[in-house]
């Protein structure tokens, strides 16, 4: 999954980005610019809100608590380094890191039966420190060969690129035909890059180029496509499905998921047992179905994968 943190684009990316642009030669411009409106402020206040996910009914499970290394489990409790900037993965409430992945990553300690703490981080000094400062990390990190040569990582989630828009897509927006429309993206991601990128394209080729709006945070980005200021939100498919989730019918999908990839926990390369415990500890909470009533809780059950894998074959 494109984390906020951009280090390039892949092949496939860039074949999207080609997408974007599409037919989209001679088309009219599209969208409004207007003023917030009722159904923006409401939408701010509804993805200011965190479910309350009981953890209460997982119980430690003594064999796969057993796989835990001593050196490990002598501490008491799991460290987790994430960067709290990316709803509804971790983000900060009230000062308190909160969001899908700290759910998980709470879970997971009451399987391995130990106590769990999240530290709020740089992103891109997270994965140095595995195995040092952290235990672990989770933090919406896509599986690719750059991580897998620093540390193991085990897979729990999917997600992709997806598209939101007012409900019944009042202007008429087809993500792959872009130019000419009103687009709002989180300052810094890739979405941010794609979408810069296809607005020198349309221009270049003689369309109505896009005219941006990039915020600083996702929330602002989603309220400003619910107040129709913007004509469509590009974010990762877990901030769209959320947005969605707590829109009260204000906002839509449109298209399908675009670059699915797998996102994984990271773990020290040196921690062999470990990183099996922890997979063991997913998988238990996929098996079980915790892992679903969590992700349902956050609006993101659409990621949901049904095997934990340790540095899997068909990510990188």
């Amino acid at each position: 999954m494109p984390h906020p943190t951009i280090t390039g684009a892949s092949p496939s990316r860039r074949a999207l980005m080609r997408g974007l642009i599409g037919a989209a030669v001679g088309l009219p411009a599209a969208g409004a610019v207007t003023g917030c409106t009722t159904a923006s402020v409401t939408l701010a206040k509804e993805t200011n809100a965190v479910p309350e996910v009981d953890l209460s009914p997982i119980a430690e499970v003594p064999e796969i608590a057993a796989l835990v290394p001593e050196h490990i489990r002598s501490k008491g409790t799991l460290v987790n380094g994430c960067a709290a900037n990316y709803a509804p993965g971790e983000f900060l409430s009230n000062g308190e890191p909160v969001g899908y992945d700290i759910d998980v990553f709470n879970a997971i300690g009451r399987v391995l039966g130990m106590g769990t703490r999240t530290d709020n981080a740089v992103f891109a000094q997270i994965i140095p420190a595995i195995g040092s400062k952290y235990d672990l990390g989770m933090s919406g990190f896509t599986i690719n060969a750059e991580r897998l040569a620093a540390v193991s990582m085990i897979s729990y989630f999917e997600a992709g690129i997806s598209y939101a828009v007012a409900t019944g897509n009042p202007y008429r927006i087809d993500p792959s035909a872009l130019c000419g429309t009103t687009p709002a993206v989180q300052v810094g991601t890739y979405q941010e890059e794609l979408v810069r990128a296809a607005d020198q394209e349309c221009r270049d080729a003689g369309a109505d180029g896009l005219r941006i709006l990039a915020y600083e945070s996702n929330n602002d980005a989603v309220t400003n496509v619910a107040g129709k200021k913007a004509d469509i939100l590009i974010a990762d498919s877990p901030v769209t499905s959320y947005a969605i989730a707590r829109s009260r019918g204000t906002l839509e999908q449109i298209g399908d998921i675009q670059e699915s990839a797998l996102n994984g926990i990271a773990v020290a390369k040196s921690e062999p047992e470990f990183a099996e415990a922890v997979r063991a500890a997913v998988q238990h909470l996929i098996d079980s179905g915790h892992m679903l009533r969590i992700m349902q809780a956050w609006g993101t059950e659409s990621g949901m994968i049904d095997t934990a894998e340790i540095n899997p074959a068909d990510a990188g």
